[in-house]
């Protein structure tokens, strides 16, 4: 895997559409220095299904491209991401406050792809509508080289879904990974009306989801 894991190169304001395979891989190529003889390469950025004409430009670089989609519960994300950035000290509104205020900050956003964005940063639950980006990959990649996970069921049957990545990347399926959480961080609000309102407002989601063959 590259390092650092989420590359940002697709979706880096300084992109071009016209670049070569060449000239991606050479931008690449720092990222993965630690493992030249690697038969398989791969990164870790989530914002490339969220920028959804970055699906388009992903099968262009590569037509036998493989990827892998973790979904999160989308409400737990949508915290999660709020959480991050009070953190970081880049969000000093309430929860409900920086909710209500999303789809305003997001349609008069005129750059998304600029760094600091509100699209980018203040997505909160936005992120989490899947089934649009879901379909744009659909798009772009035939279902044999896109594999949708759940967090849930690496949480829950933690060597049976790493068994099932492996195998559709084609690599030894029977490779432990110790199971570990990244970024836990410390004890939190627990915002449990706020996320009940935001399942709710996922359920349209989930069925679309439904429809295009994947479980929420």
């Amino acid at each position: 895997m590259a390092a650092p894991k989420e590359a940002h190169l697709f979706d880096d304001p300084d992109y071009d559409p016209s670049w070569s395979r060449a000239a991606v891989d050479a931008r690449y190529a720092p990222c993965f220095r630690h493992c030249p003889g690697a038969r398989l390469r791969g990164e870790a950025t989530p914002v490339y299904l969220y920028f959804t004409e970055t699906a388009a430009e992903l099968a262009r670089y590569n037509p036998a491209l493989k990827v892998v989609v973790l979904l999160r519960d989308p409400a737990e994300r949508a915290v999660s991401h709020y959480h991050m950035r009070r953190a970081l000290g880049a969000e000093r509104r309430s929860l409900w406050l920086a909710l209500l205020l999303e789809p305003f900050l997001l349609l008069v956003d005129r750059d998304p792809r600029r760094k600091g964005s509100p699209t980018r940063e203040r997505a909160y639950r936005a992120r989490g509508l899947y089934a649009r980006q879901l379909a744009a990959l659909r798009r772009h990649f035939p279902p044999e080289r896109v594999l949708v996970a759940r967090q849930r069921d690496l949480l829950e049957d933690h060597d049976a879904t790493l068994r099932r990545v492996f195998a559709f990347l084609g690599v030894d399926p029977d490779v432990r990974v110790p199971p570990a959480r990244v970024f836990a961080g410390g004890p939190r609000p627990r915002h449990r009306l706020a996320k009940a309102l935001l399942r709710l407002s996922f359920l349209a989601d989930a069925a679309r989801m439904r429809r295009l063959g994947v479980r929420p």
